[in-house]
């Protein structure tokens, strides 16, 4: 009798996202998939419905991993929107550092889908952590604690882009960690963003 690999479902889930990443939602195929994993088309099929569910699943549970381990280290942060904010970047940052490439490869997804349904789906899960992150700043100015004349989805982007700009450029041996980076940066932003 075959011995089953327990992990067989997570193996293909990251050969799945490299090879979206690198070809796209139209240039992959569910035997492209089968070919790296090693494993059919029948025995893909059995663990996934298609190819846009494979997709769905690819982006989601990366996505869905950042937001929990985000939501999880706000809900012990205070109230304190400084601190919130500051929360948010570095567990943010701690997530990236964690899995770099996983964060590359679920960026190039988002920007490589043509297909309306995943695409809606994608922008909705990539919205809800946007959200977080407005929130926190929307409370700031509230609050007094930053200038009330920052426009919240703007600023919201620039902090973001700070962290999504990282794969290109930034290399775990450097003299940095990431969470040391957005810390830096993050600091002066604050200061330009305080009321």
């Amino acid at each position: 009798m075959a011995i089953r690999d327990p992990d067989r479902r997570e193996k293909i889930i990251e050969t799945a996202r490299r090879i979206f990443a690198k070809h796209g939602y139209e240039g992959t195929s569910i035997s492209m998939i089968a070919a790296e994993t090693g494993l059919t088309k029948a025995a893909l099929y059995h663990h996934f419905e298609g190819k846009e569910a494979l997709f769905r699943i690819c982006f989601r549970s990366g996505i869905d991993e950042l937001i929990e381990e985000v939501e999880a280290a706000l809900s012990t942060a205070g109230s304190d929107p400084v601190e919130r904010l500051r929360t948010f970047m570095l567990a943010t940052a701690a997530r990236f550092e964690r899995k770099q490439e996983s964060w590359a490869i679920s960026a190039a997804i988002f920007w490589a889908t043509r297909s309306l349904m995943a695409r809606a789906e994608l922008v909705r899960r990539r919205d809800h952590f946007e959200n977080l992150l407005k929130s926190i700043i929307q409370a700031g100015i509230d609050n007094g604690s930053f200038r009330d004349d920052l426009d919240v989805s703007l600023t919201g982007k620039f902090l973001m882009s700070v962290i999504n700009q990282m794969p290109r450029w930034y290399h775990k041996d450097g003299k940095y960690q990431a969470v040391e980076i957005v810390s830096m940066y993050l600091d002066t932003f604050i200061r330009g963003m305080r009321a």
